[in-house]
């Protein structure tokens, strides 16, 4: 199971784009997301917006100065659910 959670700051309104990213997550990854990804929104504040796969943290709005793509996330998550959607089910 891959875990992915989002923190947005919601005092500045970035929950519309950590919807979208759900959104575009859905629509690339379909039924192997609902099967194999846990998805988990963080509302936070102090301009927060955070990508953290499986502990890591793999983005941040803060060190990057911008809000990352579906690309940036695709990056880290395709590795980890092509492997899980591959592996034998003995």
């Amino acid at each position: 199971m891959v875990d992915l959670e989002i923190t947005y700051c919601q005092p500045c309104g970035h929950q519309p784009h950590a919807m979208e990213i759900v959104n575009q997550l859905l629509s690339t990854y379909g039924m192997p997301l609902n099967r194999r990804m846990n998805l988990t929104l963080k509302p936070a504040d102090k301009g927060v917006f955070d990508i953290v796969v499986d502990g890591q943290l793999v983005f941040s709005r803060g060190k990057e100065g911008r809000f990352p793509t579906i690309d940036d996330i695709r990056r880290y998550v395709d590795p980890k659910l092509s492997m899980q959607i591959e592996a034998p089910t003995a």
